[in-house]
């Protein structure tokens, strides 16, 4: 660059830096500052054009830091000299407002507002940029404030597991299907379930399975927080079963930033190939030590799940994992990707001894086989999706109604079975009493009694199993019966309501 063009002896060639690169006006900007600053203090205050022609150019720039050095010369110079400090204070405000150095911006601008009413300028730029401040900025970072004040304190709530649920229960955090929820203007949309058992060092842990829409919100309302979740099991990658997973996640870093134990949550995730896809930029997330927040554990049809990360699951869990097929396509591998589930329990079966198992059935058209895969367990979750759309066809994603009662046929025709019948989808409001109903019917065998110990219980979000003795908790008393001497009251189409039946 020639001298004459820009000089830093030379105010008059300054008009240029706006002439010049970007990248090489910053760097000369900030080079030779303390030069300019010492130039410009030979310059009389009360003619503020070159003070401000580089002033502007810094703010402009994102000079802030610079910006303030040349405007509090400025204002220093011109209090000295008995001149307007109205626009320097102002422009030195300006300067440290945009450092996010709000006070200090706060100062300047009540500086200036005072000389500007001296002087009886009335509704000056200065008393604008006060009532910002103090209308709008200054509250709402103090709702800020507060509110991550309350963030803190919530997420320092203890474990209340034992005291809201207790041991070994499964709840149904799940009202309707797929999208529905997003467009829905019923009450409690979500999806999922949650389930509490003991481990062997009589530890309540618990395990949030395919938490989708709103779960974590209706979670909440249950009186429980992130401290309870100690795993999650995704059967597939789809929304309706995955939406509340980041937001359990996103708070799980918070939790382990702010609890007050200075110790780190970890979760384990038990997930399909999809979810693993979706989620593997937060599956290596770690604390603000390094310690790892997250265990992921692979889900593939057939494989038996004992241990996660050289500890054992029953150990830590109360339960092993078998893992199931399940037919239906997840969008992140656009492969039939998706796994059902066998949780195998150290609780007893209390109908035919033994040790008690959960089938999760997850997002699966039915095919010839796939109850076989589910024939020992007692407690059954059933994902129906929706009900045949064409004439002599199953449904090519979900079990649907057909699908229910064959898997039922084919797996536990005759035996005792609590189903769970889920997933439904909106155009079964009012209709989900009577369509678990017709399957429970269906499902019995044709010759022989019927089994009274088969039922088909529709899901809300409200239903409660006592997996110790298979009872369910009345909706008006609280008080647990037997799974087969409760009944659907569907009076209010969006709320079932489970009562004793004798």
């Amino acid at each position: 660059m020639h001298q004459e063009i820009l000089d830093v002896q030379r105010p008059n060639t300054w008009h240029n830096l706006s002439r010049i690169n970007y990248h090489i006006r910053t760097e000369w900007l900030k080079k030779h500052l303390k030069d300019i600053i010492k130039i410009l203090q030979t310059l009389p205050a009360d003619n503020p054009a070159p003070w401000n022609l580089l002033g502007y150019m810094c703010i402009d720039d994102t000079l802030y830091h610079e910006a303030e050095m040349i405007y509090d010369h400025l204002l220093k110079k011109t209090q000295k000299e008995h001149g307007d400090i109205s626009i320097p204070s102002y422009l030195r405000g300006i300067a440290h407002f945009l450092q996010g150095r709000f006070q200090e911006a706060y100062q300047d601008f009540k500086i200036s507002r005072q000389y500007d009413m001296q002087m009886k300028k009335a509704n000056s730029m200065a008393a604008r940029a006060i009532a910002y401040m103090e209308e709008t900025l200054f509250p709402t970072r103090n709702i800020i404030k507060k509110n991550q004040n309350k963030l803190i304190k919530d997420l320092n709530i203890p474990r209340s597991l034992d005291r809201t649920f207790g041991p070994n229960m499964l709840r149904t955090i799940h009202k309707w299907n797929s999208a529905t929820p997003l467009f829905s203007q019923g009450i409690s949309q979500g999806g999922g379930y949650f389930l509490t058992l003991k481990n062997s060092h009589n530890q309540t842990k618990g395990i949030a399975v395919d938490p989708g829409y709103d779960f974590f919100d209706i979670f909440r309302d249950l009186g429980l927080n992130i401290a309870d979740i100690d795993a999650i099991i995704i059967t597939h990658d789809h929304d309706d079963h995955t939406e509340s997973v980041e937001g359990i996640l996103s708070l799980l870093a918070k939790y382990n930033d702010h609890n007050e134990q200075k110790k780190s949550k970890v979760i384990d995730i038990f997930g399909s190939a999809g979810v693993l896809l979706k989620f593997h930029g937060l599956l290596s997330a770690t604390d603000l030590f390094g310690n790892r927040e997250i265990n992921f554990k692979l889900l593939v049809p057939g494989a038996e799940i004992t241990e996660v990360e050289g500890m054992s699951l029953m150990e830590k869990y109360g339960f092993t994992l078998s893992v199931k097929p399940a037919h239906h396509t997840e969008r992140w591998t656009n492969q039939e990707s998706s796994v059902g589930v066998v949780l195998h329990t150290s609780l007893p079966d209390p109908k035919n001894g033994g040790k008690l198992k959960i089938g999760i059935t997850g997002d699966s058209r039915y095919e010839v086989g796939l109850g076989r895969e589910y024939k020992d367990v007692q407690v059954l979750l059933l994902n129906i999706g929706s009900v045949e759309k064409e004439e002599g066809k199953l449904l090519d994603q979900h079990l649907g109604m057909l699908g229910c009662i064959n898997l039922i046929k084919e797996g536990r025709i005759g035996m005792p079975l609590m189903a769970i019948l889920t997933e439904f989808g909106e155009e079964f409001s009012g209709k989900r009493e009577i369509i678990s109903r017709i399957i429970e019917n269906w499902a019995q065998p044709m010759a022989g009694s019927r089994g009274k110990d088969l039922r088909v219980i529709p899901a809300d979000v409200h239903l409660e199993v006592r997996l110790s003795d298979l009872t369910i908790r009345e909706s008006d008393t609280d008080v647990f019966f037997p799974y087969t001497m409760i009944k659907i009251d569907e009076t209010n189409p969006e709320i079932l309501s489970y009562r004793f039946n004798d």
